[in-house]
């Protein structure tokens, strides 16, 4: 029976009442994920810019009190909770403010527009006006956050330097985070200088004025990458009405707001709400871009913004277009965090969903906790594995959308709401969203998070992933299923890579939707850590068997880039940035590359193997015991330059960033010796048993044999490879079928000795008359290559140092690596001739035959009026 979830109303969205406007303000505003929350609810930031104005009275640059509160009601009327100021208040303005149930986002200014790092009075200027601001307002609960920076002039930054202008931001982050430990702390940048990449902030904050709707809406994806773990709002963007018109100016700032919420934002500051506005000595009056006018009376944006503020965040989807969609939950011994997990799921905000636990054979009391949850389905099965699970629930799942999760995550309750409207509005079949560690879980799982080798996903740019890990993804059900669902082979791991990759090779696109975070537990301690990882190396392993085309030295060759907090560590070479002809661009963009090409040497097992190879010769040439010892300093520094720049908290133990840099350089290790035994032990060709009609195979070379067919009915290569594929995959033998910038045809798995690889060309001989030939040649493996160079490398250095008893072990090296080579070389192109001739048989091509001799050759381009010059045998097997 299936049970359908509806949604619950938005509880604590709504706004809230008069009389509870003290009650709820004085609850400080934290950031959690990817949004700011006001205890247990999400708080969306609807803002106005207030400000500055003509002197008061009392010379503030403000508006008297009594003006202040009938702007404040007003402001309030219209749906906004915030707003924006441009210098400390005073602490009345914050208490009417409070008064009000509004929040007060303040910025403070000091001399950023000049070169302030060459003059040390400035810089203690500006720590001493931030510390004085954050001790003073800071603990005021009516302060929402404290921006230590708005918007640096990009030619000021230039000139000083990017890296020391981001660690003076840092260090006034630091001083206002130590005199209001409880106030978000911020820095608003701007496109000009979207390059400054500052730590320590709470939330990430961002101006930017953009009219196109869809060029609006990339941007925003792109800072939500930018943001990382991290909620985003927008600070500033408004529309002029003077020049777009006022009916345009509504229309304008309604559908940039339904973006900020569809993309997933934490909410926006609407510049501004009034067009009252003094600066710079002077009332300004040649722009307009408040919503009301000088007066207060209200323009179109005004009722606009009331409408779409007071339904956040329904405001963003028509309930129409929302499908209904299956949660699959798959557990195998997951009693622990369960029952958080479905807790989670029943508050989810969508209005028709499913819930389905599939059991995989638990021997703890899974089972038990599942069925406490009476709008749970649930399904056992003895213990399959993780794909069989899933694709149990995909079956067994009535909605138009599958999404998968993981017992061990927490879930946003606007999660689903997120991955479909961007799975409609990316126009893609499979989605996924960021998992973000929860801040309870311990100091050694939040060291484990900022560690390598965790759950991440993978982009391609800012909207298209190659990647979604399997804790956070959602998939069409029937494309899904019409790809045959995960591979039953990946028991634990691995079957999210591999079924990513198929649907980017079948043609499918996979999107990324910033807000559908989920909160997923990290292991929780080194051993679960170490275990994880070695679990990841076995799974990747034998996704390399299926997948070689996308290996290189035993590595994934990912085409996107790495995000994720254990990606930060990974990159040695600095970002490349758009900065335009002497730094103009209004968007000075920043590309990532995926360049840890540079870092994986030094990290990876292959090094340290080499390392203990560089120290075994030093039994010959001890001198070269300091090249090995050299090479793990390499490393060493490497793991440390990792842990140090570790996204870890200001609150971080003193522990936390030494454990990081063990798990940095212990992981590769882990992962990699479990990668490489298990590719070792299992990297084999199937047997292909002898065929009635053996292949005629002609020996080119000890590495190559040839097959020929002389067919009168037509067929050649055209029919000949795509059989070659069928039945490899029939034989589970793994292989590269699909690599359009290779110059053979096919690539097939060999032994841990060899490869192989196969051409096929067929020859016109007077139509219907073809020949065609396959070329079936032995390549070697890395794994030779290496073994074959420390074995070379050995007798020499015995040679060179005239011991006896190192030549001779190194030439019973030699000749034990010459008798396997020999035999796998010709298993290899036995196994593969065999497959090719099956295929040559099912597919209709005529029998085996050995190559046509120049005689027939020239009759037959005769009879067609086609010259053709007698070969040699040379020139035949060329």
């Amino acid at each position: 029976m299936t049970t359908t979830l509806t949604a619950k109303p938005a509880a604590g969205l709504a706004q809230p009442n008069a009389s509870d406007a003290t009650r709820e303000t004085s609850i400080r505003v934290v950031a959690a994920g990817k949004y700011l929350r006001r205890g247990k609810q999400k708080f969306y930031v609807k803002g106005f810019s207030y400000g500055p104005f003509a002197p008061n009275q009392a010379g503030e640059s403000l508006p008297e009190p009594e003006q202040v509160a009938r702007d404040f009601a007003q402001i309030r009327e219209l749906g906004a909770n915030t707003v924006r100021v441009y210098f400390p208040p005073p602490v009345w303005f914050l208490d009417e403010a409070l008064k009000q149930d509004l929040m007060v986002f303040i910025d403070v200014p000091w001399e950023k527009h000049r070169c302030f790092l060459d003059d040390w009075y400035a810089m203690e200027r500006a720590r001493d006006t931030i510390r004085k601001t954050a001790r003073e307002l800071g603990g005021h609960p009516a302060v929402l956050a404290i921006s230590v920076v708005n918007e640096f002039p990009v030619d000021a930054v230039r000139y000083q330097g990017r890296r020391r202008v981001e660690k003076f931001v840092e260090e006034l982050l630091t001083i206002a985070k130590n005199e209001a430990p409880e106030c978000l702390v911020t820095f608003v940048n701007y496109p000009t200088t979207e390059f400054l990449e500052v730590q320590g902030c709470d939330f990430t904050c961002f101006n930017v004025y953009v009219h196109d709707e869809i060029k609006f809406g990339r941007y925003l994806d792109r800072l939500q990458h930018l943001a990382g773990d991290k909620p985003l709002v927008l600070g500033e963007y408004g529309i002029d009405s003077s020049r777009e018109g006022k009916e345009e100016q509504a229309e304008i700032l309604i559908r940039h707001l339904k973006r900020v919420y569809r993309h997933g934002l934490s909410g926006s500051v609407v510049f501004a709400y009034t067009d009252d506005w003094f600066t710079g000595g002077h009332q300004i009056t040649d722009w307009f871009f408040g919503v009301t006018h000088s007066d207060r009376s209200e323009k179109p944006a005004a009722k606009a913004l009331r409408e779409i503020w007071k339904a956040v965040p329904d405001c963003i989807y028509d309930p129409h277009e929302l499908p209904r969609v299956s949660v699959v939950v798959c557990s195998y011994n997951g009693s622990r965090t369960l029952e958080g997990c479905l807790e989670s799921l029943m508050k989810l905000e969508y209005p028709d969903y499913e819930v389905i636990v599939v059991n995989d054979g638990s021997t703890d009391s899974t089972g038990e906790i599942a069925q406490r949850f009476p709008r749970v389905r649930y399904f056992e099965q003895v213990n399959k594995g993780l794909s069989v699970a899933r694709n149990k629930g995909a079956e067994l799942a009535t909605g138009e959308i599958v999404a998968y999760t993981d017992d061990d995550c927490v879930i946003d309750e606007h999660w689903l709401h997120y991955l479909v409207l961007g799975m409609k509005d990316q126009a893609v079949e499979a989605i996924g969203g960021p998992n973000i560690t929860p801040d309870s879980d311990g100091w050694p799982a939040r060291c484990a998070a900022a560690s390598p080798g965790n759950p991440s996903h993978v982009m391609l740019d800012d909207h298209y992933a190659e990647h979604i890990p399997g804790c956070n993804m959602a998939f069409r059900r029937d494309i899904l299923l019409g790809l045959g669902g995960f591979d039953a082979q990946y028991r634990v791991a691995g079957d999210d890579v591999d079924m990513c990759w198929r649907l980017l090779d079948a043609g499918y696109k996979i999107g990324y939707a910033s807000g559908a975070m989920v909160w997923h537990h990290r292991r929780a301690s080194v051993k679960a850590y170490a275990k994880q990882q070695k679990g990841y190396g076995r799974s990747e392993s034998m996704v390399q068997f299926k997948h070689p085309q996308r290996f290189g030295y035993g590595y994934s060759r990912w085409k996107g880039v790495i995000y994720g907090d254990g990606a930060v560590g990974l990159p040695l070479t600095a970002q490349r940035i758009y900065h335009g002809h002497f730094g103009s661009g209004l968007f000075q963009v920043i590309y990532r590359h995926n360049n840890y090409s540079s870092s994986w040497m030094l990290m990876s097992l292959e090094w340290h193997l080499i390392a203990i190879f560089v120290l075994g010769l030093a039994v010959l040439y001890w001198p070269l015991a300091f090249a090995s010892l050299g090479m793990w300093a390499c490393t060493i520094g490497l793991a440390v330059r990792s842990a140090v720049n570790a996204p870890l908290p200001r609150n971080a133990p003193r522990w936390c960033r030494p454990l990081v840099a063990y798990l940095y350089f212990m992981q590769p290790i882990w992962r990699g010796w479990t990668r490489l035994t298990h590719r070792l032990r299992n990297k084999t060709h199937p047997e292909i048993e002898a065929l009635n009609h053996e292949a005629e195979t002609k020996p080119i070379s000890s590495k190559i044999l040839d097959l020929y067919w002389d067919s009168s009915s037509e067929k050649g290569r055209e029919v000949l490879l795509p059989e070659i594929v069928r039945k490899a995959e029939e034989s589970n033998w793994a292989g590269d079928f699909d690599d359009a910038w290779a110059e053979w045809d096919l690539k097939l798995v060999g032994d841990d000795w060899h490869a192989i690889t196969i051409r096929v060309a067929t020859e016109e001989l007077g139509w219907p008359r073809r020949f065609t030939r396959a070329r079936c040649s032995a390549q070697t493996t890395l794994f030779q290559r290496a073994l074959n160079f420390a074995i070379i490398v050995w007798c020499l250095m015995a040679v060179v140092t005239g011991q006896l008893w190192a030549l001779a072990l190194g030439v019973l090296a030699a000749i034990y690596a010459v008798v396997r080579i020999t035999q796998s070389r010709k298993r290899c192109l036995t196994a593969a001739s065999r497959l090719v001739a099956w295929a040559s048989m099912d597919c209709g091509l005529s029998k085996p035959v050995s190559e046509p001799t120049a005689q027939t050759t020239s009759e037959t381009a005769s009879s067609t009026g086609t010259p053709v010059q007698p070969k040699t045998e040379s020139s035949s097997i060329a």
